[in-house]
């Protein structure tokens, strides 16, 4: 269904959270939660696969439904998770779900043509920092397998976690995950209420992405608090969510 949103109660999932305002701030969603909501969807739209996501991980409340789509329409190997509450977000949420084989990388080939994809130029072993002359172009069979690359640049100075041999195409799971923040590293919390942004030191308690929710400490409260990676050195924590 072209452009449809699906919908899914996560109110149950959250211990109530979504309460009357007096029962208080709501709670955070974690991964299981949301996890919980995504395969609630795929299996009404009888689709197979789970979602990735690690069930600790923690992201802002949602008082409302959770809109819940495929990222491309009829491929649910990706889908768009999104609150429109009183807090707006959204994530992008991977399954282990097929990618039909009318689909291709790249170019967008059809039937019985090839894609241009990054190869190995010679062995890469793993804890190996990749470099241009290690990469090369090649014409291969389209695969409905995700992760994989069209150009050498983005991969230049990635660290593999898997030893490859030559003319083996580069998927993002051989790499090491890129970090916008790691645990320990100094990042400032930015919390916006509307009318002043308020900007406080903090401490990184785990490693994230962009866009990611973590852990951090606010180093004049020494409290704890959870928040969005924003960048390098960001983290958007929302008024009253902690």
């Amino acid at each position: 269904m072209k452009g449809a949103l699906f919908l899914i109660l996560v109110a149950a999932l959250v211990g109530g959270a979504a309460k009357a305002e007096t029962a208080g701030p709501a709670e955070p969603l974690t991964g299981q939660d949301i996890a919980a909501a995504v395969r609630a969807v795929m299996q009404a739209q009888g689709q197979a696969g789970a979602p990735i996501l690690a069930d600790q991980r923690r992201y802002f409340p949602c008082e409302v439904d959770l809109t819940i789509a495929p990222r491309r329409e009829g491929r649910w190997d990706a889908v768009d998770v999104g609150c429109a509450g009183a807090i707006p977000w959204s994530i992008v949420v991977r399954t282990s779900a097929d990618v039909p084989a009318r689909f291709s990388f790249g170019s967008g080939a059809d039937a019985g043509q090839t894609t241009t994809l990054v190869v190995v130029r010679h062995t890469i072993r793993r804890g190996e920092i990749i470099t241009a002359d290690k990469l090369d172009l090649a014409e291969v069979p389209r695969t409905p397998a995700p992760g994989v690359f069209s150009e050498i640049e983005p991969l230049i100075g990635r660290k593999m976690v898997q030893t490859l041999s030559a003319g083996v195409p580069i998927r993002e799971r051989h790499l090491q995950m890129e970090w916008s923040v790691r645990a320990d590293d100094p990042i400032v919390i930015e919390t916006d209420s509307g009318q002043m942004v308020i900007s406080m030191a903090g401490i990184a308690l785990e490693n994230g992405q962009t866009g990611d929710f973590i852990r951090v400490r606010n180093l004049r409260s020494q409290k704890i608090v959870v928040g969005q990676v924003a960048d390098e050195k960001k983290i958007i924590v929302a008024p009253n969510m902690n």
